[in-house]
């Protein structure tokens, strides 16, 4: 039946192209009549485009068609740009009111027209009709030329433009130029050359307040220009005294110097500094508290200096971020015209999109009270792992969704912030990522499910199937809404990597390594593909865990990731913190603890007022495995056996199910033969205090992320039993210890 349904399909398909007069082909058998005209005072990016049109479609076909610059009557002609285009194909356009990215593609039965607005509408349509050919870029070095002797004419007129004016995926491979080009991006970070196009240009790129009043040159004689905070005007990490006259004079100068010398830009950005560090001085509390959010103090500044720029260049636009601390709208105060929002989806759940998840709930409502008071609004958004670039990040279900919502939301540009470091790129499915949201930032009505599955299934090939399996298996793993990881993830984040996942995803990337044995180029894809596992298996293997990688299978696994990291030229793995350091990582791997995973634990007991660690609960006073006491809310608590084969991590925030602030105990009697001295390491999620034998040997307050050994003590161990019991508080996100014996000899 199969077999007699594709011999109908292709009796049927004979009859359509047998029907169709050589006048319906621009490529005929590898032959053609037509050439293609740009005319000689087009603009860069439209002889770009020709030169492009005529090479494509000769690795197409084999058929090379003539670029001209002169125009025959008689001559069957694809013209590229509106210019020397035939009145009778252009009588019914307003071709000035074509956006800057705009075309539109049409025939009047002889002749076709590729044309957009300046300067890279014309080049994005020539893009366009090469993409309808079947041409794909998904990575740098891997694209999809089809081959076809016949090119037909296009059938029906398209008139498109992008759903956003700005879009660029913050990845190394999408910085490319070609390929960007190519996937239709318009970077502002690495802009492509004019003579491709050029790029929707921001300047300064972000975080400008002291490039705006820089504190090397203000701040000795005028401290007041800057933050107070805690009762000092300070010069570092903080941001500006919004309310202060002088800086927004100084400011407004600055802004109108950049525009001079940067003609070209799209936007100017008015945008405070990372971190917080905002003013604290009388009149910016007055008018925060006022408007309630520090967004008041922000868009009083940025109005301020918006209002004088668009009364001497009313066409320029303006930017400002609405991120962390300034994310919540003002209640009164509306951004000028001219002023564009910068809306930064940042500290919300990566394991599922906007409209999947309640924790995305107070961004929804946040946006859409800016919807109702600013013109324009962008959207900096985040999609790696930034302490662990490596990591198996299964977030595709805000990749494929949450790119439609910003578009249906009115939002005119995206960032989609992956990573950029120079020669660093190979972050876990960079080139997938990038290539998926060039597509969806152009069209976000298409399936993103689907376009990962076609990007999978050409770039990987015959192991395709099991590249697919592979990100099926993780991504059910994090559908429940229970789940929850951020962009600080850690391994043990989001309960996806068990050992049964680790396990399976190694026989997965084995078997397509296998299925790419034959093909070099395509073996080198799978092994990067295959890194993140690598990596999540070292990291286990670091922190203690031996129940998926032993000590005598590690040196293959690291050689390999080595080797891996080495060709993929990949210098660090995470942005500032978490694993950045590749050295580091592979030395801790080598030189791996004993860590103790295995303990009694109990909790979780109030930590009010962030007072916790210092009161003294029953633990303190007694250990008494039989019996109960009040916990954190008056809810009754218990001891508990805790181990955890995979890692040397104990994770409160999966032991008690919750990320609420508290404290926990963890206790342990360890045996040793003769008494001795032993240097043991501590790591805590947040602050720790620990006995030995009753004794008190470790008090430090902190708020800080648990790695191993962040405190190193060694202390004395006498013969026999020895009781340890450790206390670790939590102000918010994750909670856990470490415990490592940086000296064996300890018998449990």
């Amino acid at each position: 039946m199969r077999k007699l349904l594709q011999i109908s399909i292709t009796f049927i398909s004979f009859l359509i192209l047998s029907g169709c007069s050589n006048n319906d082909y621009l490529i005929s058998s590898g032959k053609s009549d037509y050439v293609i005209y740009v005319s000689e005072n087009a603009a860069a990016p439209e002889k770009y485009a020709a030169r492009e049109l005529q090479k494509r479609l000769k690795e197409i076909s084999g058929c090379e068609l003539p670029i001209t610059h002169s125009k025959k009557k008689a001559s069957k002609t694809i013209f590229i740009g509106f210019d020397g285009a035939p009145e009778t194909m252009l009588s019914d356009l307003d071709v000035k009111k074509f956006g800057n990215e705009e075309f539109i593609m049409r025939t009047d039965g002889k002749n076709l027209l590729i044309a957009g607005g300046k300067p890279r509408g014309t080049l994005y349509g020539v893009i366009g009709f090469l993409h309808d050919l079947g041409c794909r870029w998904y990575t740098i070095k891997f694209s999809k030329i089809p081959k076809m002797k016949n090119v037909l004419m296009p059938q029906k007129e398209v008139r498109k433009k992008p759903a956003f004016e700005y879009r660029e995926a913050h990845y190394n491979e999408a910085y490319e130029s070609e390929w960007a080009m190519h996937n239709r991006l318009n970077p502002s970070m690495v802009p492509i050359p004019d003579s491709m196009g050029g790029s929707y240009i921001t300047y300064p790129f972000v975080h400008t307040f002291y490039r705006l009043v820089p504190p090397e040159k203000y701040f000795k004689k005028h401290p007041e220009y800057f933050s107070l905070v805690g009762g000092k005007r300070r010069k570092r990490d903080v941001q500006l005294c919004l309310t202060n006259p002088d800086v927004v004079k100084i400011a407004t100068e600055t802004v109108f110097r950049w525009i001079k010398e940067h003609p070209k830009a799209n936007v100017f950005s008015i945008d405070q500094n990372d971190g917080e560090g905002y003013c604290e001085c009388e009149n910016c509390k007055k008018l925060d508290k006022a408007e309630g959010s520090h967004s008041g103090t922000l868009l009083h500044f940025v109005n301020q200096i918006a209002d004088t720029v668009a009364k001497v260049y009313p066409q320029i636009k303006l930017q400002t971020l609405a991120y962390a601390y300034t994310e919540i709208p003002p209640k009164n105060i509306k951004p000028a015209d001219n002023v564009t929002i910068r809306l930064c989806h940042y500290g919300y759940c990566s394991a599922h999109a906007i409209l999947n998840c309640d924790n995305h709930k107070p961004f929804i409502k946040r946006m859409q009270a800016w919807k109702k008071i600013a013109k324009r609004i962008t959207i900096w958004d985040y999609f790696t792992d930034y302490d662990r670039y490596l990591l198996p990040f299964p977030n595709f279900d805000g990749v494929v969704n949450n790119v439609k919502y910003y578009a249906d939301n009115g939002c005119v540009g995206l960032f989609a912030q992956g990573i950029k470091f120079p020669e660093n790129g190979g972050s876990e499915f960079a080139a997938l990522r990038s290539w998926v949201f060039a597509q969806l930032m152009w069209n976000p009505r298409q399936d993103g499910w689907k376009l990962i599955d076609e990007f999978v299934d050409n770039v990987y090939g015959p192991s395709a199937p099991y590249i697919h399996e592979y990100i099926k298996m993780l991504h059910e793993k994090v559908k429940p809404d229970s789940v929850y990881f951020s962009i600080y993830a850690k391994p043990s984040d989001g309960g996806y990597l068990t050992l049964e996942t680790l396990r399976k995803s190694e026989t997965l990337f084995t078997q397509a390594e296998k299925a790419a044995s034959a093909d070099t180029a395509l073996l080198k894809r799978v092994e990067l593909a295959h890194l993140p596992i690598l990596y999540s298996r070292l990291y286990f293997y670091g922190t203690g865990g031996r129940a998926d990688l032993s000590n005598e299978e590690m040196p293959a696994v690291l050689e390999k990731f080595e080797r891996i990291i080495k060709e993929n030229r990949i210098k660090v793995m995470a942005e500032f913190t978490g694993d950045r350091d590749i050295q580091a990582f592979i030395d801790r791997v080598k030189s791996a603890d004993e860590f103790i995973s295995d303990w009694k634990i109990i909790g979780p007991f109030a930590n009010s007022d962030g007072k916790g660690l210092s009161v003294s609960y029953p633990p303190e006073k007694e250990i008494n495995f039989n019996k109960n006491y009040k916990g954190l809310n008056g809810a009754e608590v218990k001891w508990r056996s805790y181990s955890n084969p995979l890692s040397g991590y104990v994770d409160f925030t999966k032991i008690f199910k919750t990320h609420d602030e508290g404290v926990a105990y963890a206790y342990r009697i360890f045996k040793l033969d003769k008494a001795e001295k032993l240097k043991i390491g501590v790591g805590s999620n947040d602050g720790v205090r620990m006995w030995l034998n009753g004794k008190l040997v470790l008090d430090h307050a902190a708020k800080r992320k648990a790695k191993p050994n962040q405190e190193i003590l060694t202390l004395p161990f006498k013969k026999g039993d020895n009781t340890v019991l450790i206390k670790v508080d939590q102000f918010g996100g994750g909670w856990g210890m470490y415990f490592s014996l940086l000296k064996k000899g300890i018998k449990s």
